[in-house]
């Protein structure tokens, strides 16, 4: 049914008259940022007409079911408070990213992903997100702000349909992999979408004029409460790019615009001014701005700094006390600069339960989040792991699992990434031909080249974090007390190896290092000038870690690298060292390294005995 202008405003107008008998009844004037009593005629005619569309279909009961209507709202809002939902909403959402308010061409455009993985793995820090009620005030919040937008547009501008499109891309994963928790996590966010559209459509008519649905879900649209006036102007969309059919090119490529990123600020931060929507004509945006990443970080972040100084010798036991953190300073979560703040923090209770990839593996686990995706998790996982992964996905052609996610979270790091199906190595080397042999060794040899062009200026990991070897991990008793590097030149590594080398020797044996006629010590002297020996080596990008475990073929015959936990910047030998460093798959595996590693073939001899355990009788 379609009314005039003039019938709808003067419907409005015999509405009006009824303000003030349902104002007497309610305990409260305002809604949707504006004071009913106090209201400018173009604001509260556009208030009323909402509450007549929704009442459309018996126009001679259209007034007084829209009063009703209008009275229930009012009543309500004392209990469920969204404007204290809002104030508390605003410090979580932009976190989150999944709500953004936007304009585009005069069009506000709300923003709303659906995001199962992100909602279960933020949970731990907000506590809004662990039942569906608090994703329920998360979502009547946005509402809100959006109404009080809307509104505020009505007030300065001649615009007469001010509803807002939404956009709502769904993000739910199927988990094969984990049985805890998957139910309870998807049935949480389908009851909260049930109670969520239930409110909207009765306490916020007409808010929302045009929906586009990106991936859309049967098992939670098809009973959902949705308007039917604003069913009749949704649209299912497959895919993302396909956006931009709808609302136009000034959109990131993601949503088949020509728009490199959103320019802006996200309506949703508290510190942003609503402005007219004739005065813009480009898309705001929903990203974080600097104001409101500042106020995260106070609040509970504190960004890893990558840019640390380097060490120019090592920490000794005795040095460690200083400066360290006590257990109430240390910040919950740290992350990369150089990645950016995690997109996906997972629950580490779920992580308990997933499967393993590598059952029986000791140290970091390596476990299924679902089907496509995987998460190495431990004590030892660092964000030098996670810097090596993305420098070598973004500035080479080698594949290697997607990078998602990373971060420390109560001291535990976690690395999220996609998950890689293929065989190791050792297991398709056998049964294909030798010109298939000879194009992997070409694909590693080219991956390996790739590295060595990315020079580094110290040792260490990328993150500016200690070396991470076998050498450096043997101290004397405790070995975690221990610290090396990073390493500013080769030659204060040299001296770092050196030192490494005399740490794992008791205090009282090291007493007699002095005493030349001792061949232990004579021979330890030896292998000390021999590795301060090592010269004009160039430091250089590496995995550290090319076995034939971490060498991935896909069914393509592509090679993926996997597990960068040992990656660096390391002096140019080091990768074949590494390489050579395990047992061996078999014994043409030696003779194989040196087909797509430069060899090194003194420095491994020295390095490897270096690394190896004391078996020298003490004379």
């Amino acid at each position: 049914m379609s009314v005039s202008l003039e019938e709808s405003s003067s419907l409005a107008s015999h509405f009006r008259d009824t303000l003030p008998s349902i104002l007497k009844k309610s305990r409260i004037t305002e809604i949707w940022g504006v004071d009913l009593k106090h209201a400018e005629w173009q604001v509260l005619e556009v208030i009323l007409e909402k509450f007549l569309r929704r009442h459309s279909a018996i126009p001679a009961l259209q007034v007084s079911r829209a009063s009703a209507s209008l009275e229930k709202t009012l009543d309500r809002r004392p209990f469920f408070d969204p404007r204290a939902f809002l104030a508390e909403a605003e410090s979580i959402l932009p976190d989150l990213g999944l709500c953004h308010i936007t304009l585009n061409e005069g069009q506000y455009v709300l923003w709303v992903s659906i995001d199962e993985m992100k909602i279960k793995g933020y949970a731990p820090l907000h506590e809004s997100l662990t039942t569906f009620k608090g994703l329920v005030k998360l979502g009547l919040a946005v509402m809100e702000k959006l109404s009080m937008l809307l509104m505020q547009a009505a007030a300065s501008s001649d615009l007469h349909d001010y509803s807002a499109s939404c956009v709502i891309e769904f993000k739910m994963s199927n988990i094969q992999h984990t049985t805890k928790g998957q139910q309870s996590s998807q049935g949480k966010i389908r009851n909260a979408l049930e109670e969520l559209v239930t409110s909207i459509r009765h306490h916020y008519p007409n808010i929302l004029g045009k929906a586009y649905i990106i991936n859309p879900r049967d098992e939670y649209l098809a009973s959902l409460d949705i308007d039917e006036a604003l069913l009749r102007d949704t649209v299912l969309l497959k895919n993302p790019e396909d956006l931009s059919r709808y609302l136009g090119s000034q959109l990131p490529p993601r949503y088949g615009g020509t728009v490199e990123s959103f320019a802006g600020c996200d309506l949703l931060h508290s510190d942003c001014i609503a402005r007219d929507p004739k005065e813009n004509t480009s898309l705001q945006t929903p990203e974080i701005s600097a104001a409101a990443s500042a106020d995260i970080e106070k609040a509970w972040v504190e960004k890893e700094n990558t840019a640390s100084a380097m060490n120019i010798g090592c920490t000794s036991p005795e040095g460690l006390g200083e400066g360290l953190e006590t257990e109430e300073q240390k910040p919950r979560l740290i992350y990369s600069e150089t990645i950016g703040s995690p997109s996906i923090i997972l629950d580490p209770g779920d992580l308990q339960t997933a499967d393993d990839l590598c059952p029986g593996k000791m140290g970091a686990r390596l476990v299924f989040a679902d089907s496509e995706t995987v998460v190495r998790f431990g004590h030892g996982v660092r964000l030098a792991e996670a810097e090596a992964l993305h420098l070598a996905s973004t500035s080479t052609t080698i594949e290697t699992p997607k990078l998602l996610s990373a971060y420390i979270l109560d001291g535990v790091g976690y690395i999220v990434m996609s998950y890689e199906a293929g065989e190791p190595l050792e297991q398709y080397w056998d049964r294909v031909s030798q010109a298939e042999q000879n194009r992997i060794l070409e694909q590693l040899r080219d991956y390996v080249n790739q590295m060595r062009e990315i020079p580094g200026d110290f040792i260490g990991g990328l993150d500016g974090s200690p070396c991470r070897d076998g050498i450096f991990e043997a101290g004397y008793g405790d070995y975690t007390s221990y610290s090396y590097g990073p390493y500013s030149s080769e030659e204060i590594f040299d001296e770092g190896i050196v030192q490494a080398l005399r740490d794992r020797l008791p205090l009282e044996l090291l007493e007699r290092e002095h005493d030349i006629e001792s061949n232990f010590f004579n021979s330890e002297y030896m292998l000390y000038q021999t590795v301060r020996g090592f010269k004009n080596h160039k430091i250089v990008f590496t995995h550290g870690d090319l076995h034939p475990g971490n060498i991935i073929v896909r069914t393509d015959g592509t090679v993926v690298l996997v597990d960068w936990g040992s990656a660096g910047f390391w002096p140019e030998y080091w990768e074949f060292y590494r390489a050579l460093h395990n047992p061996p798959w078999r014994a043409s595996w030696d003779r194989m390294v040196e087909k797509f590693v430069p060899p090194f073939y003194v420095e491994y001899s020295v390095i490897k005995r270096c690394s190896g355990l004391y078996g020298t009788s003490l004379r």
